[in-house]
C-alpha cells in the first residue's frame, strides 16, 4: 500500500485523501486486510504535514499503520510499524 500511495502522489501531484482513492484510481484492486486485525477497515491513515506535502492545499495520506493494539515480541505496538 505504501508503494501505491507513493505512485498515486507522484502521478496525481497530490496525495490520496483516503485509501479508497487508491482503489477508485486503479492503484489497488481492493484495500487489503490488515494482517494483524484481519480487517480492511482498521488501517490507520497517516496524514502528511502540509509543509511537506506535494500540494500544500490538499495534504493527504503519506503512510498507513496497522490498527491493531497488539504488541510485537520486541515490545513495540504494531500500530507504529
Amino acid at each position: 500500500m505504501r508503494s501505491a500511495i507513493d505512485q498515486y502522489t507522484q502521478n496525481k501531484s497530490m496525495a490520496p485523501q483516503h485509501l479508497t482513492d487508491l482503489v477508485a484510481a486503479g492503484y489497488l484492486h481492493t484495500i487489503p486486510k490488515d494482517p494483524f486485525t484481519n480487517s480492511a477497515t482498521t488501517w490507520i491513515e497517516v496524514r502528511e504535514d502540509a509543509t511537506d506535502s506535494i500540494d500544500p492545499t490538499h495534504p493527504g495520506i503519506s503512510d498507513v499503520h496497522s490498527g491493531s493494539a497488539q504488541v510485537s515480541s520486541e515490545g513495540t505496538r504494531y500500530s507504529i510499524w
